[in-house]
């Protein structure tokens, strides 16, 4: 967990949580913007952050725990409302700082919120590539907010060029049942991932137009710039080309031209490439070039309908 994770997802919440059960504000106004700065923050780091460690149910943890203390201080009279500010100068302090945070978490929400709903263009739709279990999207939705995939758009960065088609992609973590998706703190071997050796099965019909084998696992977190997707399977569907990504060395059952069906087994989830740490990668577009694979139009993606988003939650049975 890095401390970026640690102060934004634990430290932020618990003492803004602890802010408000114990120094509540008075006064209408002050109230107000105390409970709502709060709210704004929360929601923010819910939508925009990534929940796996801690799990994803810890956000709806904070809004309980802030939902609990607004009605306790409204029910014993802590919150008193018969003016517009009566706090004290040091609460009134805090109370406008956090009110910088709230703008931040207020846009950070919006934005999360905007990427989650099905934008235009093109949209494929594929079955789950993955057998029974739960799985989290890691990176997925139509802003840069919650898909940082989104940057290899730009056509004026030339180094992202090769890998356009991937610019609307979707990373998958398998999860256990209470959301944890490894052992450890900060495991660096990749067994230690529920993702790593979990099965990758077709999510078309179609053709395997390239399969790519034999590119090392990475310990947790390094990761292999010079082989971007690591070893990947590219499956032409018709309408497109689904691209899956991430594999582990040596799993990839199938070869290039061989026919597959919905279900079919491809190989195994891993951690080759540029990964920093055991997922699925998976996009759709709509050419493959034959001097850069990657490098094709992207399209939009569902798995059985849904447009998937950062902390949405696949079960396959």
């Amino acid at each position: 967990m890095t401390g970026i994770v640690i102060l934004t997802q634990l430290i932020l919440p618990i003492a803004l949580l602890a802010w408000a059960a114990a120094f509540p504000a008075e006064g209408a106004l002050a109230i107000g913007l105390q409970v709502a700065s709060i709210a704004t923050v929360l929601l923010g780091t819910s939508l925009a952050a990534l929940w796996t460690m801690p799990p994803f149910w810890v956000p709806y943890v904070y809004a309980g725990t802030l939902t609990i203390i607004v009605v306790r201080h409204t029910l014993t009279g802590a919150f008193a409302f018969h003016s517009l500010w009566e706090t004290s100068a040091w609460n009134s302090i805090a109370i406008a700082l956090v009110s910088g945070l709230g703008l931040l978490g207020g846009f950070l929400a919006f934005d999360s919120l905007k990427g989650r709903g099905v934008p235009e263009g093109g949209v494929v739709d594929i079955a789950a590539p993955f057998k029974h279990g739960q799985y989290l999207v890691a990176n997925g939705g139509s802003t840069r907010t919650i898909n940082p995939h989104l940057k290899t758009l730009d056509e004026g960065v030339e180094r992202f060029r090769p890998w356009r088609g991937q610019s609307k992609a979707l990373d998958i973590f398998r999860i256990g049942p209470w959301g944890l998706h490894k052992s450890g703190w900060q495991p660096t071997e990749p067994e230690r991932y529920l993702t790593f050796g979990s099965s990758v099965l077709s999510p078309c019909n179609g053709r395997i137009a390239l399969a790519v084998d034999g590119v090392s696992d990475m310990q947790v977190p390094q990761m292999d710039r010079e082989h971007m997707a690591g070893n990947y399977v590219a499956i032409d569907c018709g309408e497109a080309f689904i691209i899956l990504a991430h594999f582990r060395q040596g799993s990839i059952a199938v070869a290039k031209n061989d026919s597959v069906d919905i279900g079919d087994p491809l190989g195994q989830m891993g951690n080759s490439g540029n990964s920093s740490e055991p997922h699925l990668h998976v996009h759709a577009q709509k050419n493959l070039p034959a001097h850069m694979p990657l490098a094709g139009m992207p399209l939009w993606l569902t798995i059985n309908g849904r447009f998937l988003a950062r902390n949405d939650r696949i079960e396959s049975r």
